[in-house]
C-alpha cells in the first residue's frame, strides 16, 4: 500500500520486498515475495518477507525492514536469526532498505529506484550471525551465491543429513522391535510374505 504524504508517497516495505522479489526474479532467482510458509514442526504460520524459492534446492528467506533507526536494524536482524533457529531457512538475509525509499515522487520508477540504492545487508545462517555490510541489488545476488556455497563449503547440509540418518535408524529400531510390525508393513506395502 502507498498513501500520500506531504513531500510525496509513503512507501510500506511490504511494497518494497514485493518490488526487490521481482528483481531478483528477474536476475534468475526463483521469488515469492510475502508468502506464508510453516517451520516444521510447528502449528503456527510463519510469514518470511521473501522466499527465494529454490537456489539449487536450498530455500533461502530475505527479511526486508526500512531503515528508520537502529531499532529497525536490531529487529530485521532478530527476524533473521528467527527464520533461522526456526528451521525455515538455514539462510536468512536482513535487507534495509535506505531512508530515501519511504517517501517518494508519484511518478518514481520504484524498481529502478531500488536497483539504484544502497542496501544494508547481513547473511544470518546457522553457523554465523554474519556482518553489516553496503550494497545493490546485483550484489544481493552475488551475496546469496556466496552464501549458498559457504553453506554447502560448511557441511550443514551434510550434517543435516547425518542427522536425518540417525532419526531413520531410531524409527526404523522402534519399528523392527514391535512383533507386529514386519507382516504389518509387508501387507500395507503389498510385499509378498517369500
Amino acid at each position: 500500500m502507498v498513501t500520500r504524504s506531504r513531500r510525496g508517497f509513503t512507501v510500506r516495505e511490504e511494497v518494497l520486498n514485493v518490488t526487490l522479489a521481482g528483481l531478483l526474479k528477474k536476475r534468475g532467482l526463483l521469488s515469492i515475495a510475502e508468502s506464508i510458509l510453516a517451520a516444521t514442526g510447528e502449528r503456527g504460520r510463519k510469514l518470511p518477507d521473501i522466499t527465494l524459492a529454490d537456489l539449487w534446492g536450498v530455500r533461502i528467506v530475505i527479511e526486508g525492514k526500512n531503515y528508520t533507526s537502529p531499532a529497525a536494524k536490531r529487529a530485521v536482524f532478530n527476524d533473521a536469526k528467527k527464520r533461522v533457529e526456526e528451521g525455515i531457512s538455514p539462510i536468512c538475509l536482513a535487507v534495509l532498505y535506505p531512508p530515501e525509499l519511504r517517501e517518494l515522487d508519484a511518478d518514481t520508477d520504484l524498481a529502478a529506484t531500488i536497483e539504484d540504492a544502497t542496501l544494508t545487508v547481513r547473511v544470518v545462517s546457522e553457523s554465523s550471525e554474519g556482518e553489516w555490510s553496503e550494497t545493490n541489488v546485483d550484489g544481493v545476488v552475488e551475496i546469496l551465491h556466496r552464501s549458498y556455497e559457504l553453506l554447502v563449503n560448511e557441511d550443514v547440509v551434510a550434517s543435516s543429513v547425518s542427522s536425518l540418518g540417525v532419526a531413520i535408524e531410531s524409527a526404523s529400531a522402534n519399528i523392527a522391535a514391535v512383533r507386529a510390525a514386519p507382516a504389518r508393513l509387508r501387507k500395507l506395502l503389498g510385499i509378498p510374505e517369500k
